[in-house]
């Protein structure tokens, strides 16, 4: 009987530090290259959340003087896990929240990710560094000196990328020959570079130096396109193709060196032709316009250059031809034809957001004779990435309250950006860069600002700084958001509000509503505090606002400014707008 009420008792104590709670998930992450000691961005692991007082056995297993030790000592982390030594736990425990810095310069390229493991000390060792560290100040950096009773915490760290390599070209400079007699628009042989960096560091663009007029090295592809006839052409054409990646600061590679030599076919003697049969198929010429055969499709990045040759409208059904731009006109297009090459040729800056798809129909024009044509070219302008997120939220400025006692995961505020790039350019994610002492959590996706759990002092307003970005990495510029802990006055839709009316308006006939947004949900009063000549009058309800009387231009002001003023509440909570 003893052994039976005395069992469960030690079974208790020996299972004391088991859990079948989840272990809770944290995300941060830290730029490579950054230097030792600095923190990963985005990550507070609450020290509450974790029940360290029943982990290290102070809930009533053990001898008395066992217990109390360990519910005087404060927590003491150990990281665990494959690539824990990068790192070192920063624990401030008068806030109440646990942070990572590095200890070491990461690299992208050799590891973009860490999968770790918060562990919890107890025992002498773990008090012994809390009195060490309790008399060095508020914030330690906890050693590794202790043994780990249980996992409280899984912690993902993702290195982020900065462009720390330039391109590279993986072959030896290029040499080759090429028929003279090749149509123009062939790629003749392509380039391609490496970038180990990731994202908008490793996309590159192509160009050639010196620029020629023959050849022509495609941005987005790295081709080399022929694009000026090359017949009786016996010296080789030399230039340098460079590779540039969409980094910042952008890095460029070193060159390769291309050579191509022209390559003449022997010439075959054509037959006289008959004096008859020439001028028969002169009678039989048609000197109407004559339909163009299918539209000639090409894609343009928006960010090509002015000056850039984009293709050549050669070879033609004439032995000589001129080419003049139809449609649209010179003035509104941006991109002419060059009258003798028949090269499309960008004039002014594309811009996908504004005009993606542009219809050419270019004349063509035989140096010879009567006969003209026409040519359609459908040019889509491909996205770069040059839109960077803008916030959306209304009203401005960004204010928001949470009840102090709010449990963790309370929907707080909002955040909302558009980029007006498209694909992965435009999708957007949201972080937490500052502010809120580990209180508040953003969610990558959704913007979703919400409470972690941690205590809020009640009436203390808490400023949080928030950034939007493009998966490639353009960076909005960066926002207030204003949390109180408790009420606040309304909010109007404007900070101010500017508006003209007509003289002669009737009386009593409104010409502007000044709403104001209740954070407490409650009905909202409406005044005048300002009221020149008593002109104006205020619905307290609807804020609609309009004359007492009629104003004439010659003989009242011509400017007017009030001050309206939101109340509500019995505690007469307010709030004004010019």
């Amino acid at each position: 009987m003893i052994w039976v009420a005395v069992f469960p008792v030690l079974v208790s104590c020996a299972l004391g530090n088991e859990t079948a709670d989840q272990v809770p998930f944290f995300h941060g992450h830290v730029f490579e290259n950054a230097p030792p000691g600095s923190r990963v961005n985005g990550l507070s692991v609450p020290v509450k959340r974790f029940n360290s007082q029943r982990l290290c056995g102070a809930d009533g297993c053990g001898t008395a003087a066992q217990a109390a030790q360990a519910a005087q000592a404060a927590p003491h982390f150990k990281l665990l896990g494959d690539g824990s030594g990068n790192f070192r736990v920063f624990a401030h425990h008068n806030r109440g929240h646990v942070l990572l810095k590095t200890c070491a310069v990461l690299d992208r390229e050799e590891r973009a990710q860490y999968a770790l493991v918060l562990g919890l000390c107890c025992g002498q060792s773990a008090a012994a560094a809390a009195a060490a560290a309790a008399a060095a100040g508020p914030s330690r950096e906890e050693d590794d000196e202790c043994t780990v009773v249980a996992e409280v915490a899984s912690i993902r760290v993702d290195v982020l990328d900065t462009n720390d390599h330039q391109p590279t070209f993986p072959g030896a400079d290029v040499k080759l020959s090429v028929d003279d007699a090749t149509a123009l628009r062939t790629a003749v042989y392509a380039v391609t570079a490496h970038d180990d960096d990731s994202g908008k560091n490793a996309e590159l663009i192509y160009f050639a130096q010196p620029k020629n007029g023959t050849f022509y090295a495609v941005p987005k592809t790295g081709e080399i396109l022929l694009v000026d006839s090359i017949l009786g052409l016996e010296e080789p054409i030399r230039f340098q193709v460079f590779a540039r990646d969409r980094g910042w600061p952008p890095r460029t590679s070193q060159s390769v060196s291309v050579e191509i030599y022209p390559r003449q076919r022997p010439v075959v003697m054509a037959r006289k032709p008959n004096p008859q049969q020439v001028k028969a198929a002169a009678a039989r010429r048609s000197r109407s316009v004559l339909d163009s055969d299918s539209p000639v499709l090409i894609n343009v990045s928006e960010d090509a250059g002015i000056g850039s040759v984009v293709m050549n409208l050669n070879p033609v059904r004439f032995q000589s031809a001129a080419f003049e731009l139809v449609e649209p006109d010179a003035e509104s297009s941006p991109v002419s034809v060059s009258r003798d090459s028949g090269d499309l040729v960008i004039s002014r800056r594309l811009d996908r957001e504004t005009e993606p798809l542009l219809e050419l129909r270019v004349k063509v024009q035989d140096k010879r004779g009567p006969d003209w044509y026409l040519v359609r070219v459908d040019l889509t302008v491909t996205d770069v990435n040059d839109n960077v997120p803008e916030w959306t939220m209304v009203p401005a400025p960004y204010l928001a309250v949470v009840s102090p006692e709010a449990a963790a995961g309370s929907l707080v505020y909002k955040l909302n950006a558009e980029d007006g790039d498209e694909g992965n350019n435009g999708e957007v994610e949201y972080f937490l860069s500052d502010g809120g002492d580990g209180r508040f959590e953003v969610d990558r996706k959704s913007g979703h600002v919400r409470t972690t759990g941690l205590p809020l002092q009640r009436d203390r307003e808490y400023l949080l700084t928030v950034v939007a970005a493009d998966r490639l990495g353009s960076r909005s510029a960066p926002a207030a958001v204003s949390v109180v802990a408790g009420a606040r006055p309304p909010q109007f839709t404007n900070a101010s509000f500017t508006i003209a009316i007509p003289e002669n308006t009737p009386e009593g006939q409104p010409f502007l509503v000044t709403p104001a947004v209740s954070f407490q949900k409650r009905p909202i009063s409406y005044s005048l505090l300002i009221n020149p000549s008593s002109l104006f009058s205020i619905s307290a309800e609807t804020a609609e606002i309009s004359l007492t009387r009629a104003i004439d231009y010659e003989s009242d002001q011509h400017r007017y400014l009030l001050l309206v003023r939101a109340s509500e509440g019995q505690d007469s909570m307010s709030s004004a707008a010019e």
